[in-house]
């Protein structure tokens, strides 16, 4: 039987099961290796990495901007500061934070937000106390006015869950010497015309995408001009 007496279906067929034979006689091609993502670094210190983060609770803590991460798996906080590291995964504030932590650095900071949150504390159960005497009426005085540096004290002591105010003390110290180890500057000893001065910068400033900046721009945009003045002059009392 010559080539032209085969049925015109054959002649088609034929070529395609010698293509699969082919393939079945070549195996599939090798895959190509993943990006590795193992941390060179040595066993994990969590105290260590409580030092590192000691900034990240004014966005990260319960009354910050940011997702909550105590308690979270260390490798899931691994894996996201690894991609901001990267660039993989983009925010210009945490590829800021992310650009500057070691391997070492991130396998600790995981290993602090691991660990378990910190349970909320026991409401008092001490007893009441027995009622006092009620004492003699006393002259009304007129009402003044809180005294001067309350209001800034409060505001960067403590800030205003209320109105969304993050305490400047969070990220720069109840004494304000800053976390020069993170980045964050010391304020102790600064007049409180210049102080003024940054946090009405911060306060016009747009986004620019960089990690402190940004920070300070979040922290004092919900910041009134009196709220600014009364924090600029409870910080010039800082030595």
């Amino acid at each position: 039987m010559n080539r032209r007496s085969l049925p015109a279906a054959l002649l088609i067929v034929t070529p395609l099961l010698a293509g699969v034979a082919a393939l079945a006689q070549t195996g599939p091609a090798p895959a190509s290796p993943a990006a590795s993502t193992t941390l060179k670094a040595g066993p994990a210190d969590p105290a260590r990495g409580e030092a590192i983060a000691a900034s990240c609770s004014g966005c990260h803590g319960p009354t910050g901007r940011a997702p909550v991460l105590k308690g979270q798996p260390a490798a899931q906080i691994q894996n996201a500061l690894l991609a901001f590291r990267s660039g993989t995964r983009r925010n210009g504030t945490m590829q800021g934070v992310a650009s500057r932590l070691s391997d070492q650095d991130i396998v600790d900071v995981a290993a602090h937000f691991a660990g378990p949150p910190t349970p909320p504390a026991a409401p008092a159960t001490t007893p009441p106390a027995p009622p006092t005497p009620a004492a003699p009426p006393t002259p009304t005085l007129p009402t003044t006015t809180a005294a001067p540096g309350t209001l800034g004290r409060t505001l960067y002591l403590e800030g205003d869950p209320a109105r969304d105010l993050l305490a400047c003390a969070v990220c720069h110290g109840e004494d304000g010497r800053g976390a020069d180890a993170v980045g964050i500057p010391a304020i102790a000893g600064r007049s409180a015309a210049s102080v003024l001065a940054t946090l009405k910068d911060y306060h016009a400033m747009p986004p620019v995408g960089i990690a402190y900046p940004d920070a300070m721009r979040i922290a004092v945009k919900p910041l009134s001009d009196a709220d600014m003045s009364a924090v600029a002059q409870f910080v010039a009392t800082l030595k």
